[in-house]
């Protein structure tokens, strides 16, 4: 009740300042003073507004960050809110608000909740007393000639900051002590000496000198950007005022915002402007005042579209939905290419749709005819931003570019979800973006570390020669490289989890990155039996596939065309093979890649034209059937952290040939397949033909396969 009454004591006073105001000035000349001349002016003050109230939400973020996951976007929209409740109802109840929805939504407590709120206003209210204090005591040299009357602003601004500090630190004792006891209200010394207990307490846990020198670099930036702002307003009224002047003007402005005044601080401001305006600046008094009333004009505009905004933005509590399923979005890197990690991405959006959950797949660049044809459109997968046409040169390296560059001006789509889950980079970085804006906990899933960081020696020796964007992407990353590397390690060191893709790369990602990892391998779909296919079917007979006559027995590859995944060895391996197995092929389907053309070269400079066929892309079902009635299955990349081809061909109970190392000495189970000493062609290549000479082992080796498979059938995994 006493907080109706004072507002009410202050909208009288602020009217009876407007009252006396208006009557040292005549209206119309005030309104004639106060059109705006320039219009580009009024444009930057309001865009200048907006950056200072993301960086002063962003101060006040650093003192949150510590008693709860609040994202930037959250933390702007209850900073306008809060102030536009100020503004309107100036008896503190933005504060209140603010700490009642940090209490509703992250469940800080009212006193921690203060504690950040009035460190907060202090530091303004600090870095204006700095300023006006160096100003007057600089002017007195007479180095400078500052506005008239900075002596007694100066001497205001560090009374009020006393009187904030004072009540903090030595609050208690003054409420504990004979004489608050004998004047003050029993109720009210002990409200005093509550909330000086709580601001303490909450403030002792979150100062350190780290923080203080940051938050006193996004105060001085603040200040700066609107004492440059406040020049803006004489060049929108066509004033001749020297800019160092006005922006020393601008603090003593500020101060009048500290004070207590009515709603809007309507009476209040302009007083206050039109003495500084006219005493401080020597402006005329109807100059000065329509001045000052435009500036009242920018900013309650301002204060209120800010504040609006910040009411739709600022949210409720965070609860599990009721009578609905629970929202994730999963982001990938692209769907341009029917890959391993692009398949793991595919089955986890399906997987969880079957379990129940609403999934939305996001990626900056799709093309459903290159990535899984028939799989994709189930997923129905968004693209973060709109597509730059087909033509467009080094499409899909601009397109990731602009997606991790401008994921702040994005974020709000994701403000409703339950959980981001980020698949490799820069995935894991934009998924860290929209959860530090939105306080959304996010998931990292890493297949591996970033190549384009971390490149294996693989990708040293070959390049990325088979992809122009890979291409583009890697000369931007060696200029920026420190950028990239900082924003790839922190997206995943403060991920909520981080998954990894086996136990084998799972131990290099947690030694990149210095943190506990779950090892959640890919998998396969497994039948529950028919698999493997008689002998007879899977060595006599043939096929067509997209018009290539496929004799059986064949050997089967199926990575993408990449100069990683070396087909070369396998190509040389045939060439051994073929010595005793004359008719036996080596089928690689798959969309043809800049690589493809070499690794043609090399089939018919070794004279293994008719051995080793590029069928060209296929569909899902023309792939199954191709693992179904291979007699081999060969995975030739050396450095790879997985290997779906060879869990999927197992699936189908087909033997696998592969190098001992890397990610096969985890996928290829006890009798198998065949481990070859790596990099040994011959070695490789005796593997494939034993493989091929007896059939009884052949079928009693599938069969193992097929058993072991059932270890990454993608239905038979935990939930998590």
């Amino acid at each position: 009740m006493n907080r109706w009454i004072r507002l009410g004591l202050q909208t009288a006073f602020g009217l009876v300042l407007l009252w006396l105001w208006m009557r040292t000035v005549s209206l119309p000349e005030v309104l004639s003073h106060a059109r705006v001349q320039s219009w580009w002016p009024v444009a930057v003050m309001v865009l200048l507004f907006l950056l200072t109230s993301v960086i002063r939400a962003r101060r006040w973020l650093l003192l949150l960050r510590p008693l709860a996951p609040v994202g930037m976007v959250r933390a702007f929209a209850m900073n306008a809110a809060g102030s536009l409740l100020n503004y309107v109802l100036p008896i503190r109840s933005g504060d209140a608000a603010r700490t009642w929805w940090l209490w509703r939504r992250h469940r800080v407590p009212a006193g921690s909740a203060l504690a950040t709120i009035v460190i907060d206003k202090a530091c303004d209210l600090a870095g204006v007393a700095l300023v006006l204090a160096v100003l007057e005591i600089v002017a007195l040299t007479g180095a400078i000639s500052t506005p008239r009357g900075l002596i007694g602003a100066a001497g205001l601004a560090v009374a009020l900051l006393a009187a904030v500090a004072g009540t903090a630190l030595v609050g208690p004792r003054i409420a504990r002590s004979p004489l608050a006891r004998r004047l003050l209200p029993a109720r009210l010394a002990s409200g005093l000496a509550g909330q000086a207990f709580a601001f303490r307490s909450g403030a002792r846990g979150l100062w350190t000198s780290q923080l203080a020198t940051r938050l006193a670099g996004l105060t001085a930036l603040a200040l700066i950007i609107d004492a440059f702002n406040f020049t803006l307003l004489f060049k929108a009224v066509g004033i001749d005022v020297p800019p160092l002047k006005a922006m020393a003007a601008y603090p003593a402005i500020l101060l009048s915002f500290a004070v207590p005044a009515g709603p809007g601080y309507l009476g209040n401001l302009e007083v206050a402007g039109s003495l500084v305006l006219g005493g401080g600046l020597g402006l005329g008094a109807a100059v000065a005042a329509g001045a000052i009333v435009l500036y009242h004009a920018v900013t309650a505009a301002t204060a209120l579209a800010l504040g609006l905004l910040g009411f739709v933005l600022v949210g409720g509590r965070r609860r599990a939905r009721a009578g609905g399923p629970r929202r994730i979005a999963v982001f990938h890197c692209g769907f341009t290419y029917s890959g391993g990690g692009e398949r793991i991405v595919i089955e986890e959006v399906l997987g969880l749709r079957r379990r129940g959950y609403h999934v939305e797949c996001y990626a900056p660049t799709v093309d459903a005819s290159r990535c899984y044809p028939d799989l994709i459109g189930d997923v129905r997968v968004r693209t973060f931003l709109p597509q730059l046409p087909r033509w467009f040169p080094f499409r899909e390296a601009i397109q990731m570019a602009a997606t991790s560059l401008l994921m702040p001006l994005y974020a709000w789509r994701f403000r409703g979800v339950d959980a981001i889950v980020g698949c490799n980079q820069p995935s894991a970085w934009i998924a860290w973006w929209a959860a530090r804006l939105m306080d959304v906990p996010y998931v990292v899933y890493l297949n591996q570390p970033n190549r384009l960081v971390y490149p294996r020696n693989i990708d040293r020796q070959t390049g990325w020669v088979s992809n122009p964007d890979y291409r583009l992407l890697a000369a931007v990353v060696l200029r920026a490289s420190r950028l990239v590397a900082w924003a790839d390690r922190r997206s995943v060191q403060e991920a909520d989890q981080l998954l990894v893709n086996g136990d084998y790369i799972g131990d290099i990602i947690r030694g990149t990155y210095r943190r506990e990892a779950i090892d959640c391998p890919a998998g396969c779909h497994v039948a529950s039996h028919g698999f493997p296919l008689p002998v007879e079917d899977r060595f006599s007979g043939g096929l067509t596939l997209n018009g290539y006559p496929i004799r059986r027995p064949y050997v089967l590859l199926t990575n993408r065309h990449y100069p990683q995944k070396r087909f070369d060895l396998a190509i040389r391996a045939m060439g051994e093979v073929r010595r005793r197995h004359p008719r036996v092929q080596l089928v690689i389907p798959g969309p043809s890649t800049s690589q493809t053309a070499l690794w043609q070269s090399l089939a018919k400079e070794l004279g293994l034209e008719d051995a080793v066929l590029f069928v060209g892309a296929i569909t899902e079902e023309e792939l199954q059937k191709l693992y179904e009635g291979a007699a081999v299955y060969v995975y030739p990349a050396p450095e790879e952290d997985f290997g779906m081809g060879v869990i999927e061909s197992m699936a189908k109970g087909v033997p696998v040939v592969a190098w001992n190392q890397a990610g096969p000495t985890v996928t290829v189970g006890p009798q198998t397949g065949y481990l070859a000493e790596p990099l040994d062609v011959d070695d490789y290549a005796a593997g494939i033909a034993r493989l091929l000479d007896d059939h009884v082992e052949n079928q009693a080796t599938g069969e193992r396969a097929f058993a072991w498979a059932r270890s990454f059938d993608w239905e038979s995994r935990p939930r998590r």
